[in-house]
């Protein structure tokens, strides 16, 4: 089962708002890691970009496009994306833990050490 098909059956979510939660939580970690851990997600979780992508653009009215920047804005990119703030920890876990074979629990706490709201 690939990443968005967990989000989707543990949150009863549609695959296209899965990508989007993937994709700010992502976004904000891109901006804690250093790059070659950024990188070892990118290998982690392969259509990266594409929910990044996705993340950036459900935050977007009339053609503007608001970025997550970083773990502060992590919660608005998660509201833009249509989770409720009780499902945000659920979200969190299942994407941290799918990454964190690949880049350690070390990148993972640092990064939860900035982004609260995944804790829950």
């Amino acid at each position: 089962m690939d990443l968005v098909e967990q989000i989707v059956a543990n949150l009863a979510v549609e695959p296209g708002q899965a990508e989007k939660g993937i994709g700010a939580i992502l976004m904000a970690m891109r901006m804690t890691v250093d790059k070659p851990t950024f990188e070892k997600v990118r290998a982690a979780v392969p259509n990266l970009e594409s929910y990044m992508g996705r993340a950036l653009m459900s935050g977007a009215r009339t053609g503007e496009m608001i970025g997550v920047a970083g773990p502060a804005a992590l919660m608005a990119g998660l509201s833009a994306a249509g989770f409720p703030k009780e499902d945000v920890p659920r979200l969190g876990r299942i994407v941290l833990e799918h990454i964190r074979p690949t880049v350690g629990n070390e990148a993972i706490e640092k990064f939860l050490a900035g982004a609260p709201a995944l804790k829950g």
